[in-house]
This record gives C-alpha cells, sequence and structure tokens, in this order.
C-alpha cells in the first residue's frame, strides 16, 4: 500500500512538473525536467523561492535562464546523470504515447462512424439477405477493430513497462542521493530533512523528540596510525552498530567525518541518554582486529551529545544544543554521554 502511495505521488508530481513547464513555456528536456520536478516536488526550498520570485516578475523562462537555474541550483550537488537521463527517458515515452495515440484516434473514430451506418441501416427495413450482410460486414469489422486494438494493447503495455522502469531508477537515483556511499546508511541531506520532519511531528502529536549526536574517539589514530583503509572499516563498524541498535521511525545517520546521529521520535531526554549508553556499551565490546593477520588496532569508544526538542524552536537550536553536548563530552574523558543539561550555563553565555 505504502509503495502504491509512493508511486501514485511521484506519477501527480511528474504530471504537475509537465504541466507548470507548459503553462511558462519550458520546453521538456531533461534538465529542465529535473529542474521543474524538484519546484513542483517543493522539496528544495530556495529553488522553490528563486523560480516563485521569477514568477512573481512575469520573466520568460529562456533557455538561458533555465539552464542558470539548473547551474545555480544543481551545479554544486552533483546530480546523477542518471536522473537526466531518466527525465530524457520519459520524455521519449511521452512523446511516443501521444504520437500513438494520435495514430490510432482515426482508426477508432473512422470505427465509431462504421458503427453509426450499421445502427442506422438496421433500423430500416431490410431483407432477410441483406440483414444476413450486413451481420458479415459488422462481425468483420469489430474484428479488424480487435485485432487493432490488440496492437494497441500491447504496445501500451510496453509503454507501461518503460514508465515502470523509469521509476524504479528515479526512486533508486533518490535512495542513492539520500544514502552515505561509504556506509549505507543515511547522509546528512536525508538527515536534515528527517530532523524537520520529527520536529514537525513531535509538535502536531504533542510528543517528545530527542537527538543524538556522536563522535568515534581518537578516531585520526586510526587513520594516521593503520591507514584510510582500517579508517574506513571502522567507519562502517559504527553505522552498522547503530542501525542494529535503533528500530521502528528512529533514524541513524552519517552526517560528516566520524561524526554520526540518531534521530529519536517520541523519546525524552532520559530515554534518549538510556539508548546512547546501551550503543556506547556495544562499541566498548567490540574489538577491532585484522581477520587475516589477527592484529588488535585497539579499542573502539564513541562519546555522546544529547539534547531534546523544545516544541517551535528552530531545528538549529537543538542540533547546537546536541552539539555542545556532545564536546563537553570529548571534554570530560570521552566515551561518554552528556546532555544539553550538563551545559546549560555555556548555552544561556552562548546565547
Amino acid at each position: 500500500m505504502e509503495g502504491a502511495a509512493r508511486s501514485g505521488e511521484i506519477q501527480r508530481l511528474a504530471g504537475e512538473a509537465l504541466k507548470i513547464m507548459a503553462v511558462h513555456d519550458v520546453p521538456p528536456t531533461p534538465q529542465n525536467y529535473t529542474l521543474w520536478y524538484t519546484y513542483a516536488a517543493r522539496s528544495n526550498p530556495e529553488l522553490t523561492r528563486g523560480i516563485d520570485a521569477i514568477i512573481a516578475q512575469h520573466l520568460p523562462f529562456t533557455e538561458e535562464l533555465n539552464a542558470e537555474l539548473a547551474r545555480r541550483y544543481f551545479g554544486d550537488s552533483n546530480v546523477p546523470n542518471t536522473v537526466f537521463e531518466a527525465g530524457g527517458r520519459l520524455q521519449v515515452v511521452i512523446d511516443q504515447v501521444r504520437r500513438f495515440l494520435d495514430s490510432h484516434a482515426g482508426e477508432i473514430g473512422s470505427f465509431g462512424q462504421t458503427l453509426d451506418s450499421f445502427s442506422s441501416a438496421i433500423g430500416i427495413s431490410q431483407p432477410a439477405a441483406k440483414m444476413h450482410t450486413l451481420i458479415a460486414d459488422l462481425i468483420q469489422e469489430t474484428q479488424a477493430m480487435a485485432g487493432r486494438n490488440h496492437t494497441l494493447e500491447n504496445r501500451l503495455g510496453k509503454i507501461a513497462g518503460e514508465v515502470s522502469e523509469l521509476r524504479s531508477n528515479l526512486e533508486m537515483v533518490q535512495r542513492e542521493a539520500l544514502t552515505d556511499a561509504l556506509t549505507g546508511i543515511p547522509n546528512r541531506k536525508f538527515f536534515d530533512g528527517r530532523l524537520k520532519e520529527a520536529a514537525s511531528e513531535a509538535v502536531r502529536n504533542k510528543e517528545p523528540m530527542s537527538l543524538l549526536l556522536c563522535d568515534i574517539d581518537h578516531f585520526k589514530r586510526f587513520n594516521d596510525t593503520y591507514g584510510h583503509q582500517i579508517g574506513d572499516q571502522v567507519l562502517k563498524l559504527v553505522a552498522r552498530s547503530l542501525a542494529d541498535s535503533v528500530k521502528g521511525r528512529d533514524t541513524p545517520a552519517r552526517i560528516g567525518g566520524e561524526e554520526f546521529s540518531i534521530i529519536l521520535p517520541r523519546t525524552n531526554l532520559q530515554q534518549a541518554v538510556i539508548v546512547a549508553n546501551q550503543i556506547r556499551n556495544a562499541i566498548v565490546r567490540r574489538k577491532i582486529i585484522d581477520k587475516s593477520t589477527q592484529d588488535n588496532y585497539g579499542d573502539l569508544t564513541l562519546s555522546f551529545g544529547a539534547a531534546e526538542y523544545r516544541a517551535d524552536e528552530p531545528i538549529s537550536q537543538l542540533f547546537r544544543r546536541a552539539d555542545a553536548a556532545l564536546y563537553h563530552a570529548k571534554r570530560a574523558g570521552r566515551n561518554r554521554v552528556s546532555t544539553e543539561i550538563e551545559i546549560i550555563d555555556e548555552i544561556a553565555k552562548a546565547s
């Protein structure tokens, strides 16, 4: 059911994007489709504000302007070529459907006229022999139309398959864009969006929501002493441990370097501390050992900062408190959990 709903939403946005492009005379190129699909989805606030401002000024969306918008909003975000390719393929499929239906419109209309003429003829008193001929002709025309419709159904079936494949490709690209390539858990982009959603849900449902930030202690030592390959293995191990330790709507993410986060809906500060300590203790018990040489690369520990969301506060303030608590844990000796309560004076001074 959820997949069907998601599929319907994608189709709705695709249709809306193409409709808006038609209103503003925007050519349906792959790059333009990606730009306007993003606008229709309202998934990039800066892009939305930029295009809304241009619309308000009644400026034409020329080829140069669309190219500039694509460079401005996608130039530094490394939009995968697959998105542009998929957009191009989608436009090709749409054009195929349009041409195919147009080519068959005449046949369908002609068959309708044939039925009208038969209906008129049958309504007139006809001898039996004439009725026999009319019925034979009607059967022949109907069979011919059925054959043409069978061809139409087959072609439309193939087109539906192509659209389904495109949808799968776009969904895969979207997942990749929101996933950390090294560790396989959500990345900073996904984290930012999910944190806003979780905060809105907390306010709407009048439920608590907490944020954990964690940092690998002495991570630089692993890279400098044993090389980046071992450092990457450490990052993967931590990511896997976080993913294994959460459940339901809890969201782990790698938000940069050796820093990770966990969004905890329906969780107050005290409960968040319990979760953090469970993860911290589980990590302490793990050893970084080379399977081939049995070399022990040392102990692995994590430091945590925890903060609870306050209704309607800016998300940046929640993040700032959790980050300050994390650095308090690092300064206090690492391998521990600190909360915003422990640094209340520091937060007050910073404010």
